[in-house]
């Protein structure tokens, strides 16, 4: 098949035709000039096949059970004329090119068949116009099919959008800000206002600055300064704010993400604002919960403390007291009895088992609560490393900014505990030869730092859902509103940093 000049291949491309060729269907009641028709088309180059039809039921007929690529119609015909025959092939909905061939037709005709929808024209004896007008009319055909699913898509984009922003929970809006402008205005806000703001979407248009109007004024000043500041092109901004709540009992929250695209001297803002109440709602329920379980676990952990105060002191005072009693009876029996050697190995032995008790009597109550710890945070912690060093030959050295250290007793058995259970991961994890402790005070804070030479911890160790020693230490530590920080790398060691706000001893508060 040979293609004609001028026409894109796409056009007349022979897989675009059914039966392998341009199909067209020809009203013509004469048969020589059907035939002059179809030795035009030859004689221009294309492949075709045509059908000829004389009668108006026989073109609707074809129309409606054959796919066409153009049809050809001759002006005049028995019974019926073009325009009967253009309105047939527009009434079946197919937009297929339309050609009028006459011998005679009036200019005034022509110019209504074109009106009427014809793609072209000619006259019988200009028939070598054929072929280029079969193109011009496929290319215009092609054309408008773009057009139309062009505009198709459009109007889908266009009902999706309107969907989305009918469905979303809060509004789509358009905003203008930038040195042009004295205050950042929004021209266009979707439908949901209703539903956010419960106020019309006109009063928005009426108004460019009503939109901010809407909000608390302090989360209103934050917006205007966020919108002030030059915006990176293509990065999103985002800001949360209150809704005006003219005295209701709860704030209604919503959220922004906007980006912004320069156009002028001026930036243009394309952006969501989505009503997120129910989640702040929840992070506030979620918050006091959190607040809630930590005075629990405050409160336990002093308790907790209070009980083994008790409890050591009931162990150091009744227990050592009448270990001692007993040890003394029974060097008394010792030094009194008859000289007889199975008596008096039986009274060594028992005098070594009481040695025995008494030095664990003593390591239990040390343990529960050391009494050192009535003596002060720096005398405590300057103890917890000595006897740390003596039991695992690991070097610990103790420094501290000031020499005495005037502190709320439950501050002291926090941060005494946390150096404790430090050392116990040091001991079970870090294989270091070495940990530093420096105290660091000032009017306002403590901060104790906590050094090893061990193989270091990573963020997965930190994130590991049994790191109950690092998670204690937080706990501890949130009681007094202060903070802890770990950090590491494999083979350089770990350093857990502690921060709580200062208090001064009140009281008896150190004698828990």
């Amino acid at each position: 098949m040979s293609e004609s000049k001028g026409l894109p291949p796409s056009l007349l491309d022979i897989s675009n035709f059914s039966d392998g060729g341009l199909k067209v269907l020809v009203v013509e009641d004469n048969d020589s000039d059907f035939e002059l028709m179809c030795y035009r088309l030859k004689q221009g180059g294309l492949k075709y096949m045509a059908t000829r039809v004389d009668r108006i039921e026989d073109l609707r007929k074809r129309l409606e059970h054959e796919e066409w690529q153009v049809v050809i119609s001759d002006h005049n015909l028995p019974g019926f004329g073009s325009e009967e025959a253009l309105r047939v092939v527009r009434d079946s909905g197919l937009d297929i090119p339309f050609i009028i061939v006459s011998g005679s037709i009036g200019e005034h005709v022509a110019v209504e068949a074109m009106r009427a929808g014809a793609d072209d024209y000619l006259m019988k004896d200009k028939m070598a116009r054929l072929v280029p007008a079969i193109e011009r009319s496929l290319r215009a055909a092609n054309e408008r099919r773009s057009l139309a699913a062009a505009e198709l898509a459009q109007r889908e984009s266009e009902r999706r959008f309107a969907a989305i922003a009918e469905n979303i929970p809060g509004i789509i809006f358009q905003m203008q800000s930038g040195p042009s402008i004295q205050r950042p205005t929004v021209p266009f806000v979707s439908e949901g206002v209703v539903r956010l703001f419960g106020v019309p979407p006109r009063l928005f248009l009426e108004n460019p600055h009503y939109f901010f109007e809407q909000f608390e004024p302090d989360d209103a000043a934050t917006l205007f300064e966020l919108l002030m500041d030059p915006p990176k092109p293509g990065v999103p901004v985002s800001w949360e704010g209150r809704i005006k709540n003219y005295g209701k009992r709860e704030s209604r929250w919503v959220y922004m993400n906007a980006v912004a695209k320069p156009r002028g001297n001026m930036f243009v803002w394309d952006g969501v604002l989505l009503d997120i109440s129910d989640r702040k709602q929840a992070e506030e329920r979620l918050l006091n919960a959190q607040t809630e379980l930590r005075l629990v676990t405050t409160e336990f952990e002093k308790r907790r403390e209070q009980e083994r105060g008790a409890i050591a002191r009931e162990i150091h005072d009744d227990m050592g007291g009448s270990l001692t009693k007993l040890k003394a009876d029974v060097a008394w029996l010792n030094k009194n009895m008859p000289a007889d050697s199975a008596v008096q190995e039986k009274l060594d032995d028992m005098l070594e088992l009481i040695e025995h008790l008494l030095a664990s009597s003593q390591r239990i109550a040390k343990d529960l609560r050391p009494g050192i710890l009535d003596y002060g945070l720096i005398p405590a912690l300057e103890w917890q490393m000595n006897d740390f060093q003596k039991r695992t030959q690991i070097e610990g050295v103790f420094q501290c900014n000031v020499d005495e250290l005037d502190l709320d007793g439950e501050q002291s058995t926090a941060l005494f505990r946390i150096l404790q259970e430090a050392l116990t991961n040091i001991v079970k994890h870090a294989q270091a030869t070495r940990v530093d402790v420096e105290l660091f005070v000032t009017e306002s804070e403590l901060t104790l730092e906590i050094r090893d030479n061990g193989r270091g911890i990573e963020n997965t160790d930190k994130l590991k859902e049994t790191s109950f020693g690092l998670r204690g230490m937080q706990e501890r530590v949130a009681a007094f509103e202060g903070w802890v920080d770990v950090s590491g790398s494999l083979g350089s060691g770990t350093t857990v940093m502690v921060s709580i706000p200062r208090s001064i001893q009140t009281g008896e508060a150190g004698n828990d």
